[in-house]
Order: structure tokens, then C-alpha cells, then sequence
């Protein structure tokens, strides 16, 4: 699935992370709807990356992956 340029599976540095170079892989996108039009306001990215053994997932914006994509 294609969205805006970002396709699951992309990896990225997110900013946080420039400093430690700490990759993140999307895994999926959430999209955010307007209860009353049904109009889409927001779509972001999940990612997830891995820190002392653990898989930690959190949620980026569409810029800072096309940004720092690898």
C-alpha cells in the first residue's frame, strides 16, 4: 500500500533519533476522519524501531519520512 510517496516497509531515521542514527520501519499508516463531513484530516505514519532488545512503535508524520528516508 502506497500513501503519499511512503510505502510500508520504508525505513527512515526519525529526528529524535538523527543523533543515535536509530532506523525506523513503517508498518502502518492511521488516518484521522472528520466526524461530521467524513473528509479525511490527517494521515500518519506508525513506525517501529527497536531499542535494548525491545520493539517500540510510535507514531511519525508523513514529512519527516520523506525527509529522512534511507
Amino acid at each position: 500500500m502506497t500513501v503519499r510517496n511512503v510505502t510500508i516497509g520504508d525505513k527512515f531515521i526519525a529526528s529524535e533519533h538523527r543523533k543515535s542514527k536509530r532506523v525506523s520501519t513503517v508498518v502502518d499508516f492511521v488516518e484521522t476522519k472528520s466526524m461530521l463531513t467524513g473528509e479525511t484530516i490527517m494521515i500518519e505514519v506508525v513506525a517501529e524501531h527497536e531499542f535494548m532488545g525491545q520493539t517500540i512503535k510510535t507514531v511519525s508524520p508523513f514529512t519527516t519520512v520523506l525527509r529522512n528516508k534511507i
